[in-house]
């Protein structure tokens, strides 16, 4: 049995020595020496070598025919033909061994390889010629087109036009600086994929990410795990990022963030565009707009769709650049003075103005406000002046059933040390407070109708009203109205949509009840215990609590 399988053990090994091409060789010299044996031909001047398709020069050579193996010295050349001009490798270096065997070539000293536009310079090459394979291990440089690329080690897929370069690899372009641990480059496409830890640097911007690839002919990109960009002020974070850097546009998919430090403002959500231009941005998909304050009392918003673009005014000869934030539909807002929501928002980081468009209410301690149109003024990142246009609304509670409301054309409420020190009424104006007294038993309810009101609060109770054009008042006993008619018309409390807590900005719109708009027909009915004041007349409330708590600063 051990002769039978040393027999084909034999068969095998002399099969595999007869299937080997045999090298062709020529030179101007040929000659054998005592020293090196009869077996190993010396050729020198215009010597080449041919095997298979592959042909080699050099200026001498030592070869062994019967391995079919060779050593070749000075100016050596390797053509390994293509399909055409194009697809041909073109092997130079100093010293090559050749194993026609294996049909691998190792080229040793000052090796460059060409081929079309690409040119490689290393140390040390090895090449496969049958599977068209270069491996450098000593540091090499690549240069195609326009990049220069550098790695410790590096393998060249010649037939599929593609390079993969590990350890400390540099890409150099006129545009930008890469650096990463490992790259696969297509040299034909011109579309490199990186895998590892990678810096992308330029002279107005900086990416990280982990995974990507990178278009150069079209310079555009995209960034995956762990990914970020960013520029002086800007900082873009996101699961995946798109960049085309001719355009200056960029996508974000997942867990995006833009930063703007300049402003101190976050942007979040998971689908995100930036123009670098113009510092445009645009989020969608949990969308959520974050103001940071240093004394951590940060003001957060949420909306379907969020835009922030910078601005600039010219102030006393001097550009000043602001931000400016757009919010649509849905929206809500949470900071620990204030709450709000609206349908449409704009925010001037400039002024520090928030306009609410479409349905605006805004809440501040047990108070409501509400307006076709609501302008929050602030200053030092409190609130400080709250304009509301038409249908101005004022609602507390004074009970779990009954509330304090003020109604007007327009409203003005002005803050000191976050709290309501003055609103003022501007037409038609309404209001109905509950009348308690110093242990806060229910002792009556007042209802005013006047044209304008100037109501100052002292210690979130009120202080005293300045009633000004046809002012008329009725005070009713407890308990002998309903609640309905104590409710002026268009009432509608919006407690339940009220964030509570930052994370309330998300929690879907509930539609409230709205009064009936009989309610004040039926209060002006009411007989007996009416007390109207005269034009233009000062009426003290004695401080009755008029429950209308708020905070700011004026």
């Amino acid at each position: 049995m051990k002769k039978i399988l040393l027999f084909i053990l034999f068969i095998l090994t002399l099969n595999s020595v007869f299937a080997q091409t045999k090298i062709d060789f020529d030179s101007k010299y040929l000659f054998t020496t005592e020293k090196l044996g009869p077996d190993i031909k010396v050729l020198t001047d215009s010597v080449v070598f041919k095997h298979e398709n592959s042909i080699m020069f050099c200026d001498s050579a030592l070869f062994d025919y019967e391995t079919n193996y060779f050593d070749a010295f000075g100016n050596v050349r390797i053509i390994k033909p293509g399909k055409n001009l194009e697809d041909t490798v073109f092997l130079f270096g100093d010293t090559l061994h050749y194993s026609g065997r294996d049909k691998y070539a190792k080229v040793r000293n000052h090796v460059i390889l060409k081929k079309d536009s690409l040119l490689l310079e290393t140390d040390s090459l090895d090449y496969d010629l049958d599977k068209n394979i270069g491996y450098y291990f000593n540091n090499g440089t690549t240069v195609n087109g326009e990049d220069t690329l550098k790695s410790v080690f590096g393998y060249y897929y010649a037939d599929d036009n593609e390079f993969f370069f590990k350890k400390n690899v540099k890409v150099f372009n006129p545009r930008f600086k890469m650096f990463c641990d490992t790259l696969k480059h297509n040299t034909q496409t011109k579309i490199s994929y990186f895998i590892g830890p990678t810096e992308i640097i330029s002279d107005s911007n900086y990416i990280y990410c982990e995974n990507g690839w990178y278009d150069h002919n079209n310079n555009i990109s995209q960034f995956n795990k762990n990914a970020f960009f960013k520029n002086k002020e800007q900082k873009l974070y996101g699961d995946s990022l798109y960049y085309n850097r001719n355009s200056g546009f960029g996508k974000a998919f997942k867990n995006v963030t833009f930063k703007d430090s300049a402003q101190n403002v976050l942007l979040k959500g998971n689908y995100g565009f930036y123009n670098e231009n113009n510092d445009f941005f645009l989020m969608t998909d949990s969308a959520r707009f974050i103001q940071v304050a240093e004394n951590n009392d940060s003001l957060f918003m949420h909306a379907d769709t969020l835009l922030s673009y910078k601005d600039s005014l010219i102030i006393n000869d001097t550009a000043k650049v602001y931000r400016i934030i757009l919010a649509f539909h849905h929206v809500k807002t949470y900071k620990s003075d204030f709450q709000s929501m609206c349908d449409s928002l704009v925010y001037n980081l400039l002024d520090s103005v928030i306009e609410m468009h479409v349905n605006p209410v805004m809440w501040s301690d047990s108070n409501q406000l509400s307006a076709d149109y609501i302008e929050i003024h602030t200053y030092k990142n409190d609130v400080d002046e709250i304009d509301m246009i038409d249908n101005a609304f004022i609602i507390s509670q004074s009970d779990s059933v009954r509330f304090n409301q003020i109604f007007g054309d327009e409203m003005t409420a002005y803050i000191d040390n976050r709290k309501v020190s003055e609103v003022d009424v501007k037409g038609n104006g309404k209001s109905v407070y509950f009348i308690r007294d110093d242990d806060e038993k229910l002792i009556g309810v007042n209802f005013i109708d006047c044209v304008n009101m100037n109501i100052y609060l002292k210690d979130n109770k009120l202080d005293r009203i300045w009633f000004y054009e046809k002012p008329k008042g009725k005070i009713h006993p407890p308990l002998t109205l309903n609640q309905s008619e104590t409710l002026l018309p268009g009432f509608k409390w919006e407690e339940k949509n009220r964030p509570l807590k930052k994370a309330d900005i998300y929690k879907q719109y509930k539609p409230a009840a709205i009064a009936e708009k009989s309610s004040s027909k039926e209060n002006s009915d009411k007989p007996d215990t009416q007390k109207e004041t005269d034009k233009e007349k000062r009426t003290d409330t004695g401080r009755k609590d008029f429950g209308l708590q708020k905070n700011g600063k004026k």
